[in-house]
């Protein structure tokens, strides 16, 4: 499979690309991901290991067999730098949403009911769980609700079922964002429900948090996937320190279930953060 990344071609080796950042419209247009320039008294250490990749410098090369796209957002400045155009259903990453927006309208406890099904629905991935919070939340008004505070851009409500919004991976660092950082949720809730998506069930941890780079950080995850017919759809999203990072496969099925997209979304992981002159650390 031939893969075009940043105007180059990739065939069956693989070969580094320099990507451009991600296009977002004029009128709500962000800085891109950036080296903090030094102070104009010091000159940087020649190994210094600098707080954010410079979009100029990135580079992610894999070998997709389908599409994909992928993007990395800084949560301090909202600074994003990513590729590709896919937009993919967002599947259980969804959940990560509605666990938002049910905790939005709750004061200060919720029956224990209620919290063992926000517990399944994020722990184990409970669709049933899901289902029963996206009716009492109104259903599709809920997704109309994540769009507007979210921020999102390019996401798509589909009629009556959740799991079949789409939206592209940048779209997703804002909801990664939203969850992390956003509106409406008091301390407690974020705390209860950031602790929740670091203690995902194994099976449900796959992808970034696999890098070797990112050993040891307790990523926040929520990821989907789901098989139509022969295709597999997996979207990995994770929230730690001051980053998001969402990566989006969509891809004929490998005979692995869903291990195949996870792989990807390590590789993008370990391809931004396993450089030796990348600090994990937050940009001025």
């Amino acid at each position: 499979m031939v893969v075009v990344v940043g105007g180059v071609i990739f065939g069956a080796v693989a070969a580094a690309t320099f990507l451009r950042p991600v296009n977002v419209p004029a009128a709500v247009e962000r800085p891109v991901l950036s080296v903090s320039s030094p102070p104009d008294t010091a000159a940087p250490a020649p190994n210094a290991r600098r707080a954010a990749p410079d979009p100029a410098e990135v580079k992610v090369a894999v070998d997709v067999r389908g599409d994909w796209s992928w993007a990395l957002r800084e949560l301090g400045t909202g600074a994003v730098v990513g590729d590709g155009t896919l937009r993919n259903t967002t599947e259980s990453m969804i959940k990560s949403w509605l666990a938002v927006d049910f905790l939005a309208s709750r004061r200060s406890r919720i029956s224990a009911e209620d919290e063992a099904r926000l517990t399944r629905m994020i722990r184990t991935s409970d669709d049933n769980a899901a289902q029963a919070l996206y009716l009492r939340l109104g259903g599709d008004d809920s997704i109309s609700r994540m769009i507007r505070t979210c921020g999102l851009r390019d996401t798509r409500i589909h009629p009556d079922w959740w799991s079949k919004t789409t939206m592209p991976a940048t779209d997703a660092t804002l909801l990664g964002q939203c969850v992390a950082r956003g509106p409406g949720l008091s301390p407690q809730w974020r705390t209860k429900l950031l602790d929740l998506m670091r203690s995902v069930d194994a099976g449900n941890a796959f992808g970034i948090p696999e890098a070797p780079a990112l050993e040891g950080r307790r990523p926040a995850v929520k990821n989907g996937w789901t098989r139509h017919g022969t295709w597999w759809t997996v979207d990995c999203l994770a929230i730690w320190d001051h980053w998001v990072l969402a990566v989006m496969v969509h891809y004929p099925d490998q005979g692995d279930e869903h291990r195949y997209g996870a792989t990807v979304c390590k590789d993008v992981a370990q391809q931004l953060f396993g450089r030796s002159d990348i600090s994990l650390a937050p940009g001025r």
